[in-house]
């Protein structure tokens, strides 16, 4: 015989875990300045923004941290950054999405993106610029959190897709190189 258990029969430490959700939000290694004529889009890394960004890589390895997907601007500065971090933990690129709509993009841009992500993503990283990235992370955090360059700060959320994905995620990670 068959018995079919009701979830909410089952005594309390036997219960499923709640899924969550994390995502990674990763301002771009330090830049060099503006040049006469450059647009702002194609500014590059310094070299100490490369190096930087290199060692997070080695401290995500390290730690054993790697999102299942990375979202980032198109824009030169952040394209590097992941493509410097990426030398270490080594997602595939067909895991890596760069967008050219995300140079400039605000809080509600970057929440639509993260809602829209496919549901066997668990974690994603999130890689672009000031000061929308700072808001986005004060938002999550519900506190001021203004992102230096290549701090990445991680948030885990309760939720079971990206559309539960509220205003507050506990940080579990704050790697500021």
């Amino acid at each position: 015989m068959i018995r079919i258990t009701n979830i909410f029969e089952l005594p309390p430490d036997k219960l499923p875990d709640r899924m969550t959700k994390v995502i990674a939000v990763l301002r771009h290694a330090q830049s060099a300045g503006k040049q006469s004529g450059q647009h702002d889009y194609d500014r590059i890394l310094t070299p100490d923004g490369e190096w930087s960004a290199r060692a997070l890589g080695k401290k995500l390895l390290k730690l054993g941290f790697g999102p299942d997907f990375i979202l980032a601007s198109g824009a030169t500065r952040a394209k590097r950054t992941v493509d410097c971090m990426n030398e270490t933990i080594q997602i595939p690129e067909r895991k890596i999405r760069f967008e050219h709509a995300l140079f400039d993009a605000t809080n509600g841009h970057w929440l639509e993106r993260i809602y829209n992500l496919h549901e066997e993503i668990q974690c994603v990283l999130i890689a672009g610029h000031n000061p929308h990235l700072s808001m986005l992370a004060s938002t999550f955090a519900e506190r001021l959190i203004d992102l230096a360059p290549c701090q990445l700060v991680v948030f885990e959320f309760e939720a079971a897709n990206w559309k539960e994905i509220t205003a507050q995620g506990r940080v579990i990670l704050n790697i500021r190189e």
